[in-house]
């Protein structure tokens, strides 16, 4: 939320120091995410003395124009008279990244430029140039127009800080300082008048106003106005439209104007009809669904409730009367239909958030006042229908409170605490009541209540406590033991713990060859329409990020829920990615990097830390990778390992995934080895295979025939080159025998050793190599 710190110094009637609003704000967890200043400099106010036409460029005038000095500037503007204070840039000044140079128009000196409306980004386009209502030439713009806008961070249950007023309301409690509001009070007196408004949907809109006016003349809004709106980043349109935004940044009630002569026969609110679009007034093409609220006249939409207006009733430089629209609008209702949409405007973002029902009065009858000043206009009527605010209380009690909090507060001091917030509090037996303001929408509960009182207390003056029921005896259970081990390995490893959202962007996943996931009905945008059934994603978004800031050499691992739209529905999985140089470049170290196989060697390392056997890697295809493996134990899924495709990463990249919940299965019972009593009996073997052969379904067999003695085997030799025929590969493995109850002599082992070779040359089609 963008607020002004004049407007706060207008609202508190004192001088305000930006270094103290932070402290402040913070302390009532109100943060202050950054702060601009919006006025250029070197810009001048100066008053026009004379204007003659140039002597050969009819096109041109010469001006004579006082600001701390006299300066002669020409200028092709036509919208000037003499008397009229403009704003001057003088040669030598930097205005919008350029040197301001003295220019020679056929034989006349410009000292100098006058500033337009779009040079200041008020305009896209400008016809002339800007003339002040009021101002001392001589005196620099920013002097009297800088400005410096905070940026405060918001909670999308605070609806109330969507406004200056209730920006000013939060301060107010740590500055001590009454501020100066425009009031909510009780709604107007329902009336009816000859103008038909019907609400057929209650519970979407319970309170709709219409204020009508005439003899309105649109006209472009005073400077100031339209300075206040772009410094709080909105575009000026017109002295009704810039009204309407301007109250509702204030009040927080958003309010939209209708040019009354071009709406049929009365408005109805009602839900839209099967095949009902409009043209919005950006002049998009908007397909309504009957869930849909909107504003209607006797030929269709007028407006998306809430959200956004439509052309065929915008006011324009010819509309003489206008209908203004103030309502209240139900949240789950605006934000459905804003995120189906992907349409999120000032207007919804508050309404979806909840408004001060009895704002709904106040913020009309105030842009009613601004329209009569700034437009001409005269309200003849006013229609109000719909409930009215009810107040709202909520019992606590201020022992639960001091238990909570760890303090020691009396009713009379929760009382002088929750008054500081508009909150009054009441005697209720043995309880107190509070009173809500309209404006607290967030407030629900006692809790609620008792997390004001720590605001308003101070959060660092709060004592630190253990929890009230804390154990030193927490129950765990054994997957939860599992995962933080799983953890603890993979950070020993080097590896880094990541968090991602699990909302995900349907087409991303399309696109990624997902064709089942669960969509959301109510999306918070397009990026976010989708729940994730792989970690592999976010994953990849961190190691993209990383790379974009030059950290390079990466180990990332998350453990998190994926979903699916059919059983088992959510399983937890292990995502985990790696690639890069595997340690910094230096004069003695080869620029050596992750591979595959380290990988690959990370994901047995895991399948021997929890002592699972029968680990089965299997080539297969896979969307988005290069060389994919899918990973078995005991024949059964539980994931896959491969190379991320370089169109998704440039730089090589391995990922695997593994379904950890299945994974526990297969972890055994702890048992008892003693430590070997007898030496090993080492042989290596060493063949020569198709390249096709995969060497896990070598090992399978080797591990089948070496039978209990056979302790280990592993590859350790892989060759392909000189003296190899084309098509083949060499492939070494080392066997290691032993026995718990003897010392293998080498006929029982050579025995075997036989048994293992004549068994892979007669499956494998392969022959054994021997030393040379």
């Amino acid at each position: 939320m963008l607020v002004s710190i004049k407007w706060l110094e207008e609202i508190f009637c004192s001088r305000l120091d930006p270094e103290h609003l932070k402290k402040v704000s913070l302390g009532l967890g109100l943060e202050i995410e950054e702060q601009v200043h919006k006025a250029p400099e070197h810009i001048v106010i100066g008053e026009i003395m004379e204007i003659m036409p140039h002597k050969s460029m009819k096109n041109l005038s010469v001006l004579k124009v006082r600001t701390n000095k006299r300066l002669q500037i020409v200028t092709a503007a036509r919208n000037i008279k003499k008397g009229d204070l403009v704003l001057v840039v003088p040669a030598g000044k930097e205005f919008n990244g350029t040197i301001i140079k003295e220019r020679n128009f056929s034989g006349t000196i410009s000292q100098g430029v006058l500033t337009s409306e779009q040079e200041l980004g008020l305009e896209e386009e400008s016809t002339g140039v800007i003339v002040l209502e009021k101002g001392s030439p001589g005196k620099l713009f920013r002097e009297i127009f800088d400005d410096i806008i905070l940026d405060f961070s918001t909670f999308p249950n605070r609806g109330d800080w969507l406004s200056v007023q209730g920006i000013a309301r939060e301060l107010a409690v740590g500055l001590r300082i009454k501020p100066r509001l425009h009031s909510s009070n009780t709604n107007q007196v329902n009336k009816t008048g000859t103008f038909k408004i019907q609400i057929n949907d209650t519970r979407g809109c319970p309170r709709y106003t219409a204020r009508f006016f005439e003899n309105v003349e649109v006209r472009p809004s005073p400077f100031w106005l339209k300075w206040r709106l772009h410094c709080l980043g909105m575009k000026p349109i017109n002295n009704i439209v810039d009204i309407t935004n301007l109250v509702m940044l204030l009040t927080g009630q958003p309010l939209h104007p209708f040019d009354l002569d071009l709406i049929k026969k009365g408005i109805w609110i009602r839900r839209a009809r099967n095949g009902e679009c409009f043209m919005s007034l950006e002049g998009t093409r908007i397909e309504l669904k009957p869930e849909d609220l909107v504003i209607a006249d006797k030929q269709g939409p007028i407006a998306l409730a809430g959200i956004i207006g439509a052309r065929c009733s915008q006011i324009s430089s010819s509309t003489k009367k206008v209908l203004l629209e103030s309502a209240y609008f139900e949240p789950r209702s605006i934000s459905k239909t804003s995120r189906r949409l992907n349409l999120i405007t000032e207007a919804s973002m508050r309404f979806e958030r909840g408004v001060d029902l009895l704002m709904v009065d106040s913020a009309s009858k105030l842009s009613g006042k601004l329209f009569k000043k700034y437009a001409g206009a005269k309200e003849v009527q006013f229609i109000g229908l719909g409930k009215k605010a009810k107040k709202q209380t909520i019992s606590f009690s201020v022992k639960r409170l001091n238990e909570i909090l760890s303090l020691n507060l009396k009713n009379r001091e929760v009382r002088t605490l929750l008054s500081r917030l508009n909150i009054q509090v009441t005697a209720d037996k043995n309880r107190l009541l509070a009173r809500i303001p309209s404006y607290r929408n967030d407030l629900k509960i006692a809790e609620d209540i008792y997390e004001e009182v720590a605001r308003v207390y101070g959060y660092m003056k709060i004592p630190e406590t253990p929890p009230l029921r804390w154990s030193a005896q927490v129950e765990r259970n054994r997957v939860a033991e599992y995962e933080d081990e799983l953890r603890n390995f993979l950070l020993g490893q080097g590896f880094s713990e990541t968090y991602n959202l699990s909302l995900i962007s349907s087409q991303r996943l399309e696109n990624g060859g997902f064709k089942k996931f669960v969509r959301i009905k109510n999306p918070l945008n397009e990026r976010f329409d989708a729940l994730r059934p792989t970690l592999f994603f976010g994953l990849l978004d961190c190691v993209n990020f990383n790379r974009s800031k030059g950290n390079n050499s990466l180990k990332l691992f998350e453990i998190g829920n994926v979903l699916f739209p059919e059983a088992p529905y959510q399983e937890t999985r292990l995502g985990a990615v790696m690639g890069g140089p595997r340690h910094p470049r230096f004069w003695d170290k080869s620029d050596q990097r992750f591979d595959y196989y380290d990988a690959k060697g990370i994901c047995e390392a895991i399948f021997k830390h929890f002592h699972i056997p029968k680990v089965k890697f299997q080539l297969i295809k896979r969307e988005g990778f290069n060389l994919v493996v899918e990973i078995f134990i005991s024949g059964k899924s539980l994931g896959y390992l491969g190379c991320i495709d370089n169109k998704l990463c440039k730089e090589p990249f391995f990922y695997f995934e593994i379904a950890i919940e299945r994974l526990w299965s297969f972890v055994p019972e702890p048992f008892y080895i003693p430590t070997p009593k007898y030496p090993p009996s080492i042989r290596d073997l060493s063949f020569l295979v198709d390249d096709t052969t995969e060497v896990p379904e070598i090992i399978e067999l080797i591990t089948r025939v070496g039978g209990p003695i056979l302790e280990k085997v592993y590859l350790f030799d892989y060759y392909r080159g000189d003296r190899i025929p084309a098509g083949k590969k060499a492939l070494g493995f080392r066997l290691q025998f032993r026995a718990s109850d003897r010392t293998l002599t080498d006929n029982e082992v050579n025995g075997f050793i036989s048994k293992i070779a004549q068994n892979v040359v007669d499956k494998f089609k392969a022959s054994l190599r021997k030393k040379e």
